[in-house]
């Protein structure tokens, strides 16, 4: 089935931050069925936005370069 590209696709799940080692910051990590419906791939690259609601961290990310 042909999807059109200006579908809305949502899925709600949940990922663990883990340390990076030899580094301050964290990684989360991509779900496996994630990166195969939407073929993401290492090498990827992705803008992070963040926002403060009250007293919720909000963090979106937004493929910018899909790695051939």
């Amino acid at each position: 089935m042909h999807t059109p590209k200006n579908t809305k696709k949502r899925m709600k799940t949940t990922v663990k931050a883990r340390k990076r080692h030899g580094t301050n910051s964290l990684d989360l990590t991509i779900p496996t069925e994630i990166v195969k419906n939407e073929d993401i791939s290492a090498g990827d690259i992705f803008e992070l936005n963040f926002e403060k609601k009250d007293k919720e961290t909000i963090l979106t990310y937004k493929r910018i370069y899909k790695n051939k």
